[in-house]
């Protein structure tokens, strides 16, 4: 367990922010299939470790017959398409966690694709019994309203199918700026797309590897939005992102203008700046950007905002269940939330006052690290798993350190 004491004044800070793992899960399936391997510069987070692994596995090991994801989502989603195209038949399994996640939107297309896929726990659910080959491709309906990282995950193996692949997607989209990266990423690699939604059409072609580099992490930087949000006078440079970027996160920039944050881009460098004031009363939605919800909502509770979150129906099979995760932890601390629907949150303004308390990540990296950045309003606090944040920002508590906080084991 980590004790967290907040300090009363943020120190003038540079961070470099971690690589977007992505963008970079999506250039290593590439990479793969244009027969380069797996190499190039990825971010050192868990989960882009398990996919370099497990990628590395499939060829160097091409006789394995059991891959591990562990809680890695992305990646037992794409692994599970890749190995759908790859010849050989595989186990592909994950943590406890894992296990309840669903699969059946994604197995049901490529089965009817050609793939030859048995469940070998509950149906529709992982361990995946997989026997890859070549697919002939075609046209394939799928609920786009689970996971985005499905519709992703039959994008990237598309080109190396007989015929493509024309998908025809049905209910709400969710998560539809990491749909539009993917797109973007096999462009920049010599596939040709096309996205009139709700189809999307992929042509036959082979990848060849472009000049395509994965940029800094907008969802890493939200946490710093929120920091910025809470601390008056404060001001924080973030190194590394794009203001072009095809990463959908870079909403949180606009997103937080209602919580007071003000971005200044300065060449290479976004300067974020606290701005009195605010919106009061926000209604925010989360369907195209569900990763943004544990930090908004960690900023709403700390300016004393009432708040309506929306489109949070993803957020429940994330490694946690977001939505309970938040509520869970915010009423340690004296503040007020309820879910009136499944994919709706409802925030109370103001606190009632509480001693320091043991917050739970719910084994969840952007959990921990929301709570951690709310301790300069809630006081100090305990996160009970502080390893989680290696999932995705391995040096999240190193910088803090940077920006005054102290950091106590316990």
């Amino acid at each position: 367990m980590l004790r967290i004491i907040p300090p009363e004044v943020i120190r003038p800070l540079s961070v470099k922010l971690p690589l977007s793992k992505s963008m970079a899960n999506r250039l290593m399936v590439i990479r793969f299939l244009a027969g380069g391997g797996s190499d190039g510069e990825f971010p050192d987070c868990d989960d882009t470790r398990i996919m370099h692994t497990l990628i590395r596995q499939l060829i160097t090991l091409s006789d394995s017959d059991e891959f591990n994801a562990g809680d890695a989502g992305t990646v037992f989603r794409f692994m599970a398409a890749v190995m759908a195209v790859t010849p050989g038949t595989r186990l592909l399994t994950g943590s406890s966690r894992m296990l309840q996640r669903p699969a059946g939107p994604l197995v049901d297309a490529l089965v009817k694709l050609g793939a030859s896929i048995d469940y070998t726990g509950n149906h529709g659910f992982p361990p995946l019994k997989i026997s890859g080959g070549r697919l002939n491709g075609g046209s394939v309906t799928i609920d786009s309203s689970v996971s985005s990282q499905f519709i992703s995950a039959l994008m990237l193996i598309a080109p190396v199918m007989k015929h493509g692949l024309e998908l025809k997607l049905q209910g709400e989209t969710v998560s539809l700026p990491y749909i539009r990266l993917t797109a973007r990423l096999m462009e920049e690699n010599g596939i040709r797309v096309e996205t009139e939604l709700p189809r999307i059409r992929i042509y036959p072609g082979k990848y060849r590897l472009g000049t395509a580099t994965v940029e800094a992490d907008w969802s890493a930087a939200a946490f710093w939005y929120t920091l910025v949000a809470l601390m008056p006078d404060s001001a924080v440079t973030l190194r590394g992102l794009r203001q072009d970027s095809a990463q959908g996160d870079r909403a949180v920039a606009v997103l937080s203008e209602k919580t007071g944050v003000n971005s200044i881009w300065t060449g290479n460098e976004l300067i974020l700046r606290h701005l009195p004031g605010g919106s009061s009363e926000i209604s925010i939605g989360f369907t195209r950007t569900p990763d943004l919800f544990p930090a908004m909502v960690a900023a709403c509770a700390g300016k004393g905002y009432g708040a309506e979150f929306y489109g949070l129906s993803t957020l429940r099979i994330k490694e946690s269940d977001r939505i309970e995760a938040m509520i869970d932890g915010l009423s340690r601390l004296g503040y007020h939330a309820y879910a009136p629907a499944r994919d709706r949150m409802v925030l109370l303004p103001g606190r009632e006052k509480k001693e320091p308390a043991v917050i739970s990540s719910f084994a969840d990296h952007r959990i921990a690290m929301a709570f951690a950045m709310l301790s300069v309003k809630a006081g100090p606090l305990i996160i009970d798993c502080p390893e989680v944040v290696s999932k995705s920002y391995p040096a999240f508590w190193d910088h803090l350190k940077d920006a005054g906080f102290v950091l106590e084991s316990c």
